[in-house]
């Protein structure tokens, strides 16, 4: 599955098996062929991201948006984490 994290500063493209959120409608897990959806972010929580290669990366955004397609989560953020 593909993560595309968008800030005003940069834009990068990941391949991913998994990423964990923090949103307003609750914590959860997206993976492949999740259903679409798009929730805020909530201020200042981690969002865990689990490489193809089974690698965990964490990141620390300010806030932002998550968009789920089926093979694809794209997360819109208001600064570079």
């Amino acid at each position: 599955m593909k993560l595309t994290i968008i800030s005003p500063e940069s834009e990068e493209t990941l391949d991913v098996a998994w990423v964990e959120v923090n949103t307003h409608a609750g914590n959860f897990i997206v993976l492949q062929d999740h259903a679409p959806l798009v929730a805020t972010l909530k201020l200042n929580e981690t969002v865990t991201i689990c490489l193809e290669n089974g690698k965990q990366e964490n990141i620390q955004p300010e806030g932002g948006i998550i968009e789920v397609h089926r093979k694809q989560v794209k997360l819109l953020l208001t600064k570079a984490p």
